[in-house]
């Protein structure tokens, strides 16, 4: 993908999330059933790191199944990093923290501690990142943040089985962009809650493909399955775990 495309594409998520983060937090404040499916195999001693932890959906489930371990969520937004430490408002018994970090920049991990996780998680993110290239540095980055027998668990938005997310795809010419300039997969979608709308990036994944960047970037896939939605196929679930060497 061009550079000048990829970060127009960035640009765009982040201004999304800058602008509508208080409607975006509101609709948010429960875990999805594939998030509980996945979190049902987390121990509660575990160290967590939430990529794209939003509001703290899942620290706040967490922390009422009381969850004792180190838990540590990531994002990019200012706005729902306050949501989410505003609302966790019980005392947990585990240790949880929150960091602003910006996953486009090559460097991103750095500030991490700890990097030894027993769990990396990352729902409803590698869709919002564009270019191929991009989600592979991403991805190749959970390697340094996890144990050698640590877990990632991803889901990734399956938009195309709701016939209402269906109708609030936009034409690319919409932000100016030439379709021929995006890759296969990609759309751009309209957000209508708060007082305004808003837009977003986002990359199709199927099976195949998801399961391709989990072993072009060195890992290999545990477990598939769907969750989330009415019908229960809003989203794409899969555990990985690093090829051994």
């Amino acid at each position: 993908m061009d550079p000048k495309i990829q970060a127009h594409l960035l640009e765009i998520n982040q201004a999304f999330y800058q602008q509508h983060s208080m409607s975006f937090s509101a609709t948010r404040q429960q875990v999805q059933p594939g998030v509980r499916q996945v979190v049902q195999n987390i121990l509660p001693n575990a160290s967590i790191i939430d990529v794209g932890c939003g509001n703290g959906t899942l620290s706040r489930h967490l922390a009422a199944h009381r969850f004792s371990g180190n838990y540590h969520g990531i994002d990019l937004s200012e706005g729902l990093l306050a949501d989410a430490r505003l609302l966790l408002k019980e005392s947990p018994l585990g240790t949880y923290t929150f960091q602003k970090i910006d996953l486009s920049e090559t460097d991103w991990a750095k500030s991490i501690q700890p990097k030894d996780n027993d769990w990396l998680v990352a729902f409803a993110v590698l869709h919002h990142l564009p270019g191929v290239d991009l989600r592979k540095q991403t991805v190749q980055v959970f390697k340094e943040l996890i144990a050698p027998d640590g877990l990632v668990a991803i889901s990734v938005w399956q938009w195309h089985n709701s016939s209402r997310l269906r109708q609030r795809v936009l034409p690319w010419s919409t932000i100016g962009v030439d379709p021929n300039a995006v890759e296969d997969g990609d759309v751009l979608l309209d957000w209508r809650a708060g007082i305004s709308p808003g837009l977003r990036y986002v990359h199709t994944f199927n099976e195949v493909s998801l399961s391709k960047l989990a072993i072009d970037t060195g890992f290999e896939v545990c477990e598939t399955f769907y969750s989330d939605g009415k019908m229960g196929n809003l989203a794409l679930y899969q555990i990985w775990r690093l090829v051994k060497k």
